[in-house]
């Protein structure tokens, strides 16, 4: 992860952090979904802490259930016990997590806002979202477009409704502070574009119209064009999980969080985590390994002010693709994954 640094320089790998997972574990009460999806990300966090720990990592974790009842969280803060801690991982929610950042500003603390984006109320790098807004995931999409096809021409695709004009001018404004001119945006109503796509060239679609129903009408414009793409809406990703033999070879679906099914260190993972808990790892245990090795690694090479030594490196975990990056005096999470369906099989574009 951190091949150009030497992570001993300055002696992180010798320190024992401590790190507090505060979450809605919510467990008194009836038992729900929430609670089950807080127990599969700790069991995979704590897999993960165990797992560096043959690297050297060292630390202490403590569990807190920011939900067991209606004034733990305010307990908690009270207590003074964060105060000493290295690293706060959580509450999940925006209006938990923001008490828990204001305390934590005061003290120094790094917050890691785990699954839920949270606009962080202070500018300083002290809370990382690793996940993150639409508005912010377009733009990491079309980052990440333009670094795959350097050379084709970019036609951005926008219908008439307020989303998608503000997606397409988000597009406009970072192709704009990139210096990528090889860009075109064109408008598509009723099935009618408002200046036709030189299929000439080798290009991509960059869509930025919500309605699946469109895809269709743009897989016409690439028909017989081998050498060109279409990068597909955000909110259309969560459909190829349950489509069987599907083949899409041209058609780019941007993932945050992307399992390959059949990879052997996933299986391995698979298997040492069905043999700790006597069960299937769901995402939420993925995504909490992944961030713990990421953290873990961070710590160790750069310590607790690891977040900005960190920007714009990059993380490929079971699932996750993680890469902060300073956005706007936000530390936010541009990675994502480009997945496209090939006979039924899910392929990763890489650059």
């Amino acid at each position: 992860m951190f091949a150009a640094q030497n992570i001993f320089a300055q002696n992180h790998h010798k320190k024992t952090y401590k790190i507090a997972l505060v979450l809605p574990f919510k467990s008194t009460g009836n038992h729900n979904a929430v609670g089950e999806a807080m127990l599969d990300y700790y069991q995979g966090f704590a897999m993960g802490a165990k797992k560096l720990e043959e690297e050297g990592f060292k630390a202490e974790i403590s569990v807190f259930d920011s939900e067991k009842d209606s004034f733990a969280l305010e307990t908690l803060l009270q207590s003074g016990t964060l105060d000493n801690t290295s690293l706060v991982v959580g509450p999940v929610y925006p209006d938990k997590l923001a008490s828990v950042e204001k305390y934590c500003h005061n003290k120094g603390v790094t917050v890691v806002s785990p699954l839920k984006y949270c606009k962080p109320a202070f500018q300083e790098n002290g809370l990382i979202n690793f996940f993150t807004p639409d508005s912010i995931r377009i733009r990491a999409a079309f980052e990440k477009a333009i670094k795959i096809f350097p050379k084709h021409r970019f036609y951005i695709i926008s219908d008439a409704s307020a989303d998608s004009k503000k997606d397409a001018a988000r597009i406009k404004a970072a192709a704009k502070q990139l210096g990528f001119n090889q860009i075109k945006f064109v408008t598509l109503n009723s099935g009618k574009l408002s200046s036709p796509i030189n299929r000439a060239d080798s290009f991509v679609i960059f869509n930025t119209i919500d309605k699946i129903s469109i895809k269709p009408e743009l897989e016409k414009l690439i028909k017989n064009k081998k050498q060109s793409w279409i990068i597909a809406h955000h909110d259309w990703h969560g459909t190829y999980r349950t489509i069987v033999n599907k083949n899409e070879p041209q058609i780019l679906y941007p993932e945050v969080t992307v399992n390959t099914p059949g990879d052997t260190a996933s299986v391995e993972f698979e298997d040492l985590y069905y043999e700790t808990y006597f069960s299937d790892p769901s995402k939420y245990a993925y995504i909490g390994y992944d961030q713990a090795m990421f953290l873990g690694y961070s710590l160790m090479a750069f310590g607790d002010s690891f977040v900005k030594s960190t920007l714009n490196m990059d993380y490929r975990g079971f699932i996750n693709h993680i890469h902060l990056k300073k956005h706007n005096q936000e530390v936010v999470n541009f990675g994502l994954h480009f997945i496209r369906l090939s006979d039924g099989i899910r392929e990763e574009i890489e650059p």
